[in-house]
């Protein structure tokens, strides 16, 4: 550092755009264009604005100098295009007037609307409208694309799914597709950083959308499609294949699948290393009785993965309708940003996914916006529905909730009690309720005081999942299975397969007093880390860095960690606050690690387990376990 009595030299940094914030060694000075009296001497000098690739530059100042630094930040931000109004379906023949729009940090000089792929009208600026008469297109599924330009080059795209109608005839009886598959074109081979692409997932649906009709929720304003289920049935409807646009997330750990056709679900989570999926993935997409209309309306589908469910409770509106997404790529991962129709006359959701270029693990952000001049109330949750690597809900799963009351919502075992009712966690009367071979019945309960994550583990596939958040803004937690004695699954499945759901949200319960009022003009959101994890034989604790297990085999300490990335910690056993075990490895994400650790000599059961993980004196985690014989 340059001493009390160094010659000043001036620095004038003249770098566009103006307003870009300006640090020197790592210390903020002020916005460009910036002049700056300075010791003479070496800095580094970083200019910065959101939307641009930053610049770094090492000056060297002598005595009585007068620098110029002048240059331009890179735009890097993607344009984001909005198609308004668009119908999710509407009968052959009718003829549909679309308005679409993009915006952008340096103006858009470009936009197109592209139908099913096709090129239809281009302008030179930032509003199009084309009017699409559909008289000569085929019933079915078609896409509608906006792409929009900026001088540097960046291209923001949106895209709709819109469902041309014609007169609902029963359908021919088919074969159902054994599975959902991706198309023979997805990369399987390792990639070394994160990157998106599309492709095309085939599931086997039954007809549902013809018989589909549309009524308001003048409390929401939403638009809300319910079944036709007298037609909908009398037309005895049978499977058949259908194509969906998928969005894959992939790096060299993970691949992440997104359907933003059926609701913008992350339908997949695949570990690249076993092949294994977290999620469910229903055999056929079936219109249920579930959901927040009445029994002959609903038509919630149990595809399987993980939805959006906004504004009510029981699955909310959206979970089967086109959302439209965007990409962002950087150096350190890439982002889906995936919205619900772009209406500013009613709430609306948006949910981004990162998938880190060296990562294990992925983080979702969901996000609710009131844009109305009201103050209004709702349900906004996360619902996943998981198997962990098995095609149907394990006996041998073991559910994480680190609480010890739950507030039951339903039950249909007549040994637990009903609605409202508390229970205890995870043992009530007996009965160890964290362990699903221990279910009679369906039950969903709510977690009486929300930790700082849950997780779930499968003990016969040996994967199992960790989801962190903020206990402050994620107030509620629930979760439902279904148990061996329930006696519907045809409601949802053709093969008698089932899951379990795991929810978050900022309600505490579905219940009407726990909605949340968001502002005018306001959002609330919140923030999870989902990682993933396999073969440490369950889950203990876990927060955004490592999950970790420990038991007792013989006279050995059993411990499994995984980690979201590498890095080298130092881990730590104490038996009864005497320190017994401590030494320096090295964490993967490719592959747990596995401790045996012989008992210090002189103990007995039972006794206090203490484990340590961490750089150091700064530990990643630390909790004590009871450990019984």
């Amino acid at each position: 550092m340059p001493g009390p009595t160094a010659v000043l030299a001036v620095l004038h940094l003249d770098v566009g755009p103006p307003g870009a914030a300006v640090s020197i060694d790592g210390q903020e000075r002020g916005i460009t264009p910036l002049r700056l009296s300075l010791h003479a001497g070496s800095y580094v000098i970083r200019v910065q604005k959101e939307g641009y690739d930053p610049l770094v530059r090492d000056v060297e100042l002598r005595p009585g100098d007068e620098m110029i630094v002048a240059a331009s930040l890179r735009d890097v931000a993607l344009p984001i295009a909005e198609i308004k109004g668009l119908p999710g379906a509407l009968r052959v023949g009718e003829i549909l007037a679309i308005h679409a729009q993009a915006e952008d940090n340096q103006g858009v000089v470009r936009l197109r609307l592209l139908i099913d792929g096709v090129l239809v009208s281009k302008v030179n600026g930032n509003r199009l409208d084309y009017t699409w008469d559909t008289q000569t297109a085929t019933a079915g599924q078609h896409t509608v694309a906006a792409e929009a330009e900026d001088a540097a080059g960046n291209i923001g795209r949106v895209m709709h799914t819109v469902s041309i109608l014609a007169v609902p005839t029963a359908e021919p009886s088919v074969t159902p597709r054994p599975s959902a598959t991706l198309a023979a074109s997805t990369p399987t081979r390792m990639v070394p950083e994160a990157r998106a692409y599309e492709t095309i997932v085939t599931l086997s649906a039954y007809p549902y959308e013809s018989y589909l009709k549309e009524k308001p929720d003048p409390r929401y304003g939403f638009r809300v499609l319910w079944l036709d289920r007298a037609a909908y049935e009398a037309a005895q409807p049978q499977p058949q294949p259908r194509k969906f646009t998928a969005v894959v997330l992939e790096n060299r750990y993970l691949q992440l699948t997104f359907l933003p056709e059926l609701g913008g679900r992350l339908y997949k989570c695949v570990l690249k290393s076993t092949g294994q999926n977290l999620f469910y993935e229903n055999q056929v997409l079936k219109p249920s009785y579930w959901g927040p209309l009445s029994r002959e309306e609903n038509w919630w589908l149990a595809a399987g993965g993980l939805e959006w469910a906004l504004p009510v409770h029981e699955h909310g509106y959206e979970w089967g309708l086109p959302w439209t997404y965007r990409l962002e790529s950087r150096t350190d991962g890439v982002t889906i940003v995936l919205r619900d129709y772009g209406y500013d006359d009613r709430l609306y959701s948006e949910i981004r996914v990162t998938l880190p270029s060296q990562g294990a693990h992925f983080v979702v952000e969901p996000r609710v916006v009131n844009p109305t001049s009201q103050a209004l109330a709702c349900q906004f949750w996360l619902n996943a529905a998981l198997t962990l690597g098995s095609t149907s809900a394990s006996a041998a799963t073991e559910f994480i909730y680190p609480t010890e009351r739950m507030i039951v919502h339903s039950a249909g075992d007549p040994a637990l009690p009903g609605e409202r009712q508390a229970i205890s966690w995870p043992v009530y009367e007996g009965r160890d309720l964290s362990h699903y071979g221990n279910w009679r019945n369906w039950l969903g309960v709510f977690a009486g005081v929300p930790p700082t994550y849950i997780g779930a583990y499968n003990h016969t596939t040996e994967l199992g999942i960790a989801r962190v958040f903020s206990p402050q803004v994620v107030a509620g937690l629930k979760l439902f299975g279904f148990g061996a004695e329930f006696a519907a699954r045809a409601e949802y499945s053709d093969d008698g397969s089932d899951y379990f759901e795991m929810w978050s949200g900022p309600c505490r319960t579905f219940w009407l007093e726990d909605d949340v009022l968001i502002e005018p003009g306001q959002s609330w959101q919140w923030r999870e880390v989902w990682l993933p994890f396999r073969q440490i034989g369950g889950l203990d604790m876990a927060n955004e860095e490592v999950a970790v297990w420990a038991g007792v085999q013989g006279r050995q300490i059993e411990l499994g960690v995984t980690a979201s990335r590498t890095q080298r910690v130092e881990m730590t056993l104490l038996w009864n606050g005497q320190r017994f075990y401590q030494e320096q490895r090295n964490l993967s994400p490719d592959a747990p690690l596995l401790l045996r650790v012989p008992f210090p000599d002189n103990t007995s059961l039972p006794g206090d387990l203490t484990v340590q993980i961490g750089p150091g004196s700064t530990g990643l985690l630390e909790y004590i376990k009871r450990i019984t014989p």
